[in-house]
């Protein structure tokens, strides 16, 4: 074989293994954006089910409440709402909270469990957290993301607020009683709007923030420090700075749900005056 042959055998030899490296290189790309659009796809799927998760745990509170059918007993002093009706008529405007713990053998929404909350001033600045009650000044309304978890699989963490509406959300009159006839003899029903109550429910996912919990848990307050506000609804906290918004910040999936509920109690005239 001549040298002109070795040298054009040489040349194959090289050009095939550079078509080989570039194949290569192509194929490890593909590979690459595959992987990429595979944990694309998976991080909107993941996302997804957490929004449905949160939505569907932050819908229980109030469900819970919508479905007590003793009036009685969900406006006793014992309870969350109770003690909101009794707090508002002294000193309108504070908050009561409390973990939503389903799992635990605990009372749901019992007083002794509850932390009351005074809002900041409407002149502070936006970012001010709430004070605790100086007369009822328990702490154990706050939930614990380690272990305040509302299933067993321990990953969603439920802070509700109750709050009785200060302002009024219909026109004058709207609250008078309707269907009565006090001048007469029959026996007529009558319903008298005792309050107005504001729920506010936030279902929490700690454990999807790149924040350690000591941080995140600063938003919503321990036994050692007090967090935001969960109501800005009213007007003269418009603007401030909530424990939902506090806990987004800090990059943690939230879900907080809203449900306002008339208290009527009913009055049955059996006699005319």
């Amino acid at each position: 074989m001549n040298s002109n042959s070795k040298m054009k055998m040489h040349h194959q030899r090289g050009a095939t293994l550079i078509v080989v490296l570039i194949m290569l290189v192509l194929i490890t790309i593909m590979g690459i954006m595959g992987i990429r659009t595979a944990m694309t796809s998976l991080n909107i799927a993941t996302n997804s089910q957490v929004g449905q998760l949160l939505s569907q745990t932050g819908d229980t509170p109030s469900n819970y409440f919508l479905n007590v059918s003793d009036y009685g007993h969900l406006t006793q002093i014992t309870t969350a709402v109770g003690q909101a009706i009794a707090l508002h008529k002294a000193s309108p405007g504070k908050e009561v909270v409390f973990c939503y713990k389903p799992t635990s053998k605990e009372i749901v929404d019992s007083a002794f469990d509850t932390t009351v909350l005074i809002p900041p001033d409407e002149t502070v600045a936006s970012d001010t957290k709430a004070t605790i009650d100086s007369v009822y000044n328990n702490r154990s309304g706050f939930c614990d993301l380690t272990k305040d978890f509302g299933s067993s699989r321990e990953a969603v963490v439920t802070q509700v607020a109750v709050k009785v509406i200060s302002e009024p959300s219909a026109a004058i009159g709207a609250d008078l009683e309707r269907g009565s006839d006090q001048s007469v003899g029959a026996t007529v029903a009558k319903d008298k709007v005792e309050a107005r109550i504001r729920i506010t429910s936030t279902a929490i996912m700690p454990s999807f923030s790149r924040n350690n919990i000591e941080e995140i848990q600063k938003c919503i307050g321990s036994s050692a420090t007090v967090g935001y506000i969960n109501d800005n609804l009213a007007k003269e906290l418009k603007g401030k700075q909530t424990m939902a918004g506090c806990l987004v910040g800090k990059g943690v999936p939230v879900s907080t749900q809203v449900q306002e509920m008339e208290m009527r109690s009913r009055d049955i005239q059996v006699e005319a005056p």
